[in-house]
């Protein structure tokens, strides 16, 4: 995976981490004279709080970047990285918008940093079962046959659509495959699984959302082609899924 991926969503976050200090100072500044009126101490209380709290968000951000650029483990729960990630999220696709950065991108260069974080900490990834999870825009638009939502053994196997290749990867290899029609769904399946690791293939929005709402387990995205648009007709490069499973049964 190229430095240059990364290194976009590096960047912006750490802008927006530079938005939110600046946010911080000027909300500080407007309210202490109020915060004094209750006791003189508060505002320096509120103050060195506030601080403290923007510096371990810098630092979760640093561990971030270092995992990511070297390939090593050196965050020590994964559960820092949600929260330094829900955190600057907003703030980075706000900045991107901002300076004329285009979302998908920086939508993409966050996936690149997570599947790098996913691979640096794949030795405390327990043993067990590993979802392989799509969307249904792969299934062939104008196919009568209804395959989310648990329906998956309905694919005929016409070879119309890559399903029936991945049904084979998914069988090759064990892992318990699932067509998601949207988060409500895949959040359901993934309760009734209670996967060790998700492979979940999906646009930049979905793969996004879903990494983010699945923290602290480790979800490995691949994105979707889409030769006809969006949410229709979509395809996976195969080679990239079955990477993806061998990282997760073998780890190589």
């Amino acid at each position: 995976m190229r430095l240059g991926e990364k290194k976009l969503f590096i960047l912006v976050a750490a802008g927006g981490l530079a938005l939110l200090g600046v946010f911080v100072v000027v909300a500080w500044y407007l309210i202490a004279p109020r915060l004094a009126e209750f006791h003189e101490e508060l505002p320096r209380l509120v103050g060195l709080a506030a601080l403290l709290g923007c510096i371990i968000i810098a630092i979760g951000l640093g561990l971030i970047a270092l995992s990511a650029v070297t390939g090593r483990r050196v965050l020590f729960s994964q559960r820092i990285t949600a929260t330094v990630v829900r955190i600057l999220f907003p703030l980075v696709l706000m900045l991107a918008t901002i300076i004329g950065i285009g979302k998908d991108r920086v939508k993409r260069s966050f996936i690149a940093v997570n599947n790098a974080l996913v691979a640096a900490g794949r030795d405390t990834i327990g043993s067990g079962r590993v979802l392989l999870l799509l969307p249904h825009c792969l299934q062939a638009s104008a196919c009568p046959h209804r395959i989310a939502g648990g329906f998956i053994e309905n694919c005929q196997g016409c070879g119309k659509c890559v399903i029936a290749s991945l049904m084979t990867l998914s069988s090759e290899y064990g892992l318990p495959l699932a067509v998601a029609t949207g988060g409500t769904l895949a959040r359901r399946v993934i309760g009734e699984v209670d996967p060790v690791g998700i492979i979940a293939v999906a646009c930049e929005t979905d793969l996004t959302s879903g990494i983010t709402d699945s923290y602290p387990l480790p979800v490995y995205g691949i994105l979707n082609e889409r030769p006809h648009g969006p949410c229709r007709d979509t395809t996976v490069d195969l080679e990239l899924v079955r990477q993806a499973i061998r990282f997760f049964t073998d780890g190589s």
